[in-house]
């Protein structure tokens, strides 16, 4: 069931279609900027996508992700450690729990809300942290209150982004920490979104500017203390080239045809013990050229993307507030 909705800051219908996938609409609204599905999946719906694994991105992925998720984390966790040294420490949407795996080793109690049972048995079964399988509420986790409230590109997800906002505010200590990263679409120039290969409809809901985020800030009662800009344009260039070869690479492989060699011919006289020694050193090699390349994109999301020209292109925001 498909329900029409208006933007949630001004109140107004909207007809300004920007995005179409998936056979669903990016509405963005001509006031402040907010894109947003209309008409969209009802709650019921969006949480099955993540309680039986059928969101974009699946729970192996997350669960392989290890490198990548853990370098990330280290470059947000030395963020949150110039605010907050130490204490509970909350993440909505951990995936399979690195970041939080990463904060407790430098002090912090780590908590989780997953919805997807995959990922939260690895957290608890894994990495022995305490996850709950639970929408946000005031009662998670016994009603405990929070020195720390992080996540990283869940805000697009939020059915209801000012109530959960509350929410966050209602189970947090006083003077606590909210941390959060997500996209600035809602403020980027049309031109540039094809260089996003997918906006990943329905599992988005909301595409933010950052004026509609220091909106939702106010309203809810937190002070922002600063905001980190990163520029993912060259990130997302670089990632449509390799893309391309990616895909000529696959095409090639798939109508290129194996040469027929006689297998008892002594040039391919192979033991098992060659053979096997043999895949071990490309499986070390492929793995190593994937680190190199995700270990790239880390520099080009966060250091080069620091540094490149930013106005009206798609970057990332790290946003740092705190309780009033």
């Amino acid at each position: 069931m498909m329900t029409e909705i208006r933007c949630i800051f001004c109140e107004t219908k909207n007809d300004n279609v920007v995005i179409e996938e998936n056979g669903y609409k990016g509405i963005k609204c001509q006031q402040c900027g907010l894109i947003y599905i209309s008409p969209r999946p009802a709650l019921e719906e969006i949480v099955n996508l993540y309680g039986h694994d059928n969101a974009n991105i699946s729970a192996t992925s997350h669960i392989l992700a290890s490198f990548p998720k853990r370098l990330y984390a280290k470059h947000h966790l030395r963020i949150i450690n110039a605010f907050s040294k130490s204490g509970a420490l909350l993440e909505i949407g951990p995936g399979a729990g690195f970041f939080l795996d990463e904060a407790r080793q430098i002090g912090f109690n780590p908590y989780g809300l997953e919805f997807n049972p995959i990922q939260a048995n690895f957290m608890r079964n894994k990495l022995s942290i305490s996850c709950e399988e639970s929408p946000l509420s005031t009662s998670v986790f016994g009603g405990l209150k929070f020195d720390v409230i992080y996540h990283c590109d869940v805000i697009s997800h939020f059915n209801d982004p000012i109530s959960e906002f509350k929410t966050m505010n209602a189970i947090m200590n006083d003077d606590s920490l909210l941390v959060f990263e997500t996209g600035n679409l809602g403020e980027v120039d049309q031109r540039y979104f094809k260089y996003i290969e997918r906006f990943q409809y329905p599992d988005h809901l909301f595409f933010f500017s950052v004026d509609n985020l220091l909106d939702l800030l106010e309203k809810t009662g937190f002070d922002v203390i600063k905001i980190y800009r990163y520029s993912i344009l060259p990130q997302l260039k670089v990632m449509k080239v390799f893309h391309l070869i990616s895909n000529i690479k696959n095409y090639t492989n798939k109508h290129t045809k194996k040469e027929n060699i006689s297998s008892d011919s002594k040039f391919v006289n192979i033991s098992l013990e060659s053979n096997s020694q043999f895949f071990n050193i490309k499986s070390f090699v492929k793995e190593t050229i994937k680190k190199t390349y995700q270990y790239f994109i880390y520099l080009l999301r966060y250091k080069i993307g620091y540094i490149a020209f930013k106005e009206n292109r798609p970057q990332t925001v790290i946003v740092v507030a705190r309780k009033s």
